[in-house]
């Protein structure tokens, strides 16, 4: 494990993130006052708790006397279905903290045309109808392949892959070499890490991608999609997945990678926070998920720690208030920053060297940023997207084809498409 700490500038210079992201609307804002009671819905994690919630509000908390943060975990498989969940019961959150799904965007109050708005990463790309619905705290990038330097010596690979096909003859050195090349698992991870890889070869030639398919322009089965479908199966037969993987959970595919076990795996840079408490027998570097012709990949990026303030709740103006605290203040800002190795222009914090890599990897992507997920504003993917491809690349597993696959999510796509 490389030890040590240094201050890492997340300066972003090249990210545009900032001033060339700035967008306008209004609401009213202000700091709750007595007999406030503020609940926030937060997406929890294995690093965002709900204690380090409760930790994160706790200095707002004590500078507004009478204000009291209540922190709920997610009820159904996640926020969105407990917020749909809070909604039918008539009993709103005030704050979502953690939720980017636009199916919801018309239930959040428009945030207001005031620089701690204005100076929030992704502020003008996530907006839609004009509207600015949701603010984030940072940076955060996704298309990242975390791998065991060890591993990769053991197996005679001297320097990461660039391409596709690279990547692919490595994960069948490492197989011999003992190890199970590349982590997968279950529950939501099945999608995202296709997505992951897949989407900074689909969109670095099309980056509003999304909203060309929601015009029909554009198809999986025309598309680098249809291509890394063939490539995803490909390591299925090879056994250079785990042929278990549908029944492997997040928190397992951690423990199998930094105990040894997988040699590589595909995750965001949030990752870096549980590999770091791990401290694994082994040094762990990263690398941009491979292109198909070698080329320096975009990076799927999205905007971190992002909140909204939900229109129904009796509590909006004390929740603007804490919202804004969360991404202006510069203590709570360096906080979430570190918690999950987020960046944002003009901000340091201590950081581990495998943050620091990851910072050089973004810093690398000069600017080019791609969507992720279910996407940002107006170039978002119909509401349920995440589920449905989890659902087909989950299917991939038990012998579907992947021309096959490319068609369902054709179809389903254009039947959900916003009209």
């Amino acid at each position: 494990m490389v030890s040590g700490s240094h201050r890492r500038l997340a300066k972003l210079g090249a990210i545009a993130v900032s001033a060339a992201m700035l967008t306008a609307c209004s609401s009213g804002t202000g700091s709750g006052k007595g007999g406030t009671d503020i609940r926030m819905l937060v997406n929890t994690t294995p690093v965002l708790t709900k204690q380090f919630y409760k930790d994160l509000v706790a200095p707002y908390v004590a500078a507004h006397p009478g204000v009291k943060v209540t922190i709920e975990a997610p009820t159904g498989k996640g926020v969105t279905d407990s917020l749909q969940q809070d909604l039918a019961a008539g009993r709103p959150p005030a704050i979502i903290a953690g939720g980017q799904n636009t199916q919801f965007a018309d239930q959040m109050a428009p945030l207001p045309d005031e620089p701690w708005v204005k100076n929030a990463p992704f502020s003008q790309s996530s907006k839609l109808k004009g509207k600015v619905w949701m603010v984030g705290t940072g940076v955060q990038i996704q298309s990242l392949v975390f791998y065991n330097k060890a591993a990769f010596q053991k197996a005679g690979i001297t320097d990461p892959p660039k391409t596709v096909d690279q990547y692919t003859a490595d994960l069948r050195k490492l197989k011999t070499a003992g190890y199970t090349p590349l982590q997968t698992g279950g529950e939501w991870t099945t999608g995202s890490q296709f997505l992951m890889l897949a989407n900074p070869n689909v969109m670095n030639t099309a980056p509003d991608w999304y909203a060309q398919r929601n015009k029909n322009a554009v198809s999986f089965a025309d598309s680098n999609y249809a291509k890394y479908l063939d490539v995803y199966q490909s390591w299925i037969k090879q056994g250079l997945v785990p042929k278990d993987a549908d029944g492997t959970k997040y928190q397992d595919m951690i423990t199998d990678f930094t105990t040894g076990k997988s040699a590589t795996m595909v995750m965001g840079s949030w990752l870096v926070a549980s590999v770091d408490s791990a401290k694994p027998s082994f040094d762990v570097g990263v690398f941009p998920v491979p292109t198909f012709d070698g080329s320096e990949p975009p990076q799927a990026s999205n905007p971190a720690m992002t909140y909204s303030v939900l229109k129904a709740s009796n509590q909006q103006t004390a929740a603007m208030g804490l919202v804004k605290y969360l991404v202006s203040d510069k203590a709570a800002i360096t906080t979430s920053l570190k918690a999950e190795g987020n960046f944002r222009t003009g901000y340091s914090y201590d950081a581990s060297p495998l943050t620091d890599e990851v910072g050089k990897i973004l810093d690398a992507a000069h600017g080019k940023v791609v969507a992720i997920g279910p996407g940002l504003g107006d170039n978002s993917a119909p509401a349920g997207f995440e589920d449905e491809i989890n659902t087909q690349i989950q299917s991939l597993y038990l012998g579907t084809k992947p021309a096959a696959v490319a068609a369902a999510m054709d179809k389903w796509w254009t039947s959900n498409a916003p009209k």
